[in-house]
């Protein structure tokens, strides 16, 4: 048996994946039972992992497919919704995912369109707890508003002022920002813009005098956006937002001043798995004259404040329970800018919206080959791209190429099969032990009865034992599940169904 080892929880998921990579480390050993019906589970923490040897999480990166779905006259900001019966309210629509058409702001999609474009700076959410005559909302944190409409066409006002105004330009609310029904907390949420204020060093002064006098109370002061959290029952009346995630002191630093922003929080609430957030993290990391050894002069500088407000833009992912304790994991860009002369080469923007379409994720963002200036003719420049990623795939656990295992803490479940979304390619193994609460095998469900994983490429592998796949006489008792994988296996998820054929929830 692998001895347990105390560790705390919602450590940051760098160092938990730095301890769990160690031979023989274990997560938090405890005696905690987890209650998780036949609701899929992803590995984007060590919740899952509470005794382990040699295994690690690993970011997923996602396929770049680099087409070019829609150029010109974009802006920066979208948002990306499936049709339905009634929303109409579109700037493009599309019947395979590729090729994009643009339509009018009052057209009906077709029926074989499958998704449909926005460009605005505004979100739009469909509001489950609205009548249907406000269903969906359409939130403008630059214009401090919320509106509402039955079918995306005829729009009323719906609320006003529903930030306080510290919240609001100079201080926060630029850019694209966020909200949505949360049904995990069952109340709404919006991620915003904070422009959190730091203290420049003395020589940095000349520089941001201007800026920091006129909106930040000092000379000596500067900005840097930040993203920020509010929680509201009404959604026309939010409190002031709380910075839940903030460039810090391993991101770019210079002279004793931050050059890193978050950008544009595009916070998804995961609709796969039990409780996940995932935040598609625009990073940007400013130009400065007394750093870069680049020729500055294309770039104009304010002209009331002297500064400049340009640089570079790629996509990090981060991970969350709870939208508000955020996994940055290895920091690497999630989604990378493209080779010189290319349409994302300098500049990307996050599409809102994640859909699910058969075993795959397709996410969509726009790339300019211009650096953050704001100029219209840059803007002309955008390009709509797609992403695409195994359904699960933005994370998986992996062993070290010889062998790794890890045990979960004690679950209660409820179904009758065990399935696995799972990679193993050519090589790669896998085995699966149901143990008891205390960590003993059960009888006929130890790692030697289970049938070796092997060949699988599926996102609901069903798992058997001595080739029964029926485990309905262990629901609702706590048990352990112990992997074992070999030889490159990737795990990206595990749940238990309740039919063999059973969608994923």
């Amino acid at each position: 048996m692998i001895t347990a080892k105390i560790l705390p929880r919602n450590i940051p998921l760098i160092l938990v994946t730095a301890l769990l990579s160690a031979s023989g480390t274990t997560a938090a050993n405890s005696a905690e039972q987890i209650e998780i019906g036949d609701r899929n589970q992803i590995f984007i923490d060590g919740r899952f992992l509470d005794a382990t040897k040699n295994v690690r999480i690993e970011v997923c990166r996602p396929i770049k497919t680099n087409e070019k779905c829609l150029t010109g006259s974009l802006g920066g900001y979208s948002s990306i919704i499936k049709p339905d019966e009634n929303y109409r309210w579109y700037s493009a629509l599309t019947k395979d995912g590729i090729n994009w058409r643009r339509v009018g702001g009052s057209v009906k999609p077709e029926s074989d369109d499958i998704l449909g474009a926005v460009f605005t700076g505004a979100t739009v959410f469909a509001d489950p707890k609205a009548p249907p005559e406000e269903r969906y909302k359409l939130f403008d944190g630059m214009k401090n508003s919320l509106r509402a409409s039955s079918d995306g066409i005829h729009w009323k006002k719906h609320g006003e002022n529903i930030f306080p105004a510290k919240a609001c330009y100079p201080r926060g609310m630029d850019s694209h920002n966020v909200c949505f029904y949360d049904t995990r907390i069952n109340k709404y949420v919006a991620y915003v813009r904070i422009n959190k204020v730091f203290e420049c060093p003395p020589e940095r002064i000349p520089y941001y005098g201007k800026l920091g006098k006129q909106r930040y109370g000092g000379e000596n002061k500067y900005s840097r956006r930040t993203i920020g959290r509010a929680v509201s029952d009404d959604p026309t009346k939010f409190p002031m937002p709380e910075v839940v995630l903030e460039p810090d002191d391993q991101d770019p630093n210079f002279g004793g001043v931050k050059v890193m922003d978050f950008y544009c929080p595009q916070v998804v609430q995961y609709p796969n798995a039990q409780d996940a957030y995932f935040l598609f993290n625009c990073r940007y990391r400013s130009y400065e004259d007394w750093y870069l050894p680049i020729d500055m002069s294309p770039f104009q500088r304010g002209a009331k404040t002297g500064t400049y407000n340009c640089g570079v833009e790629d996509i990090e992912l981060d991970a969350s329970r709870d939208g508000i304790k955020w996994n940055r994991y290895d920091r690497k860009p999630w989604i990378p800018q493209g080779k010189p002369g290319s349409f994302d080469a300098l500049t990307m923007y996050m599409s809102r919206g994640m859909h699910i379409v058969g075993d795959e994720i397709w996410m969509y963002y726009i790339g300019i080959d211009d650096p953050h200036t704001g100029e219209k003719e840059a803007m002309k420049k955008a390009t709509l791209s797609r992403v695409v990623l195994r359904k699960d795939g933005f994370t998986c656990v992996e062993a070290d190429y010889a062998g790794g295992e890890f045990t979960t803490p004690p679950l209660k479940f409820d179904g009758k099969t065990l399935q696995l979304n799972i990679e193993t390619s050519a090589i790669g193994l896998a085995r699966v032990e149901i143990q008891d609460a205390s960590g003993n095998p059960l009888p006929g469900f130890a790692l030697e009865d289970c049938d070796r994983i092997h060949t699988a490429n599926s996102t609901s592998q069903t798992i058997a034992w001595n080739e029964n796949s029926d485990v309905s006489s262990l629901a609702g008792q706590p048990v352990r599940l112990r992997f074992e994988l070999q030889y490159g296996t990737k795990l990206y998820a595990f749940r238990f169904a309740n039919s063999e054929s059973q969608p994923q929830k």
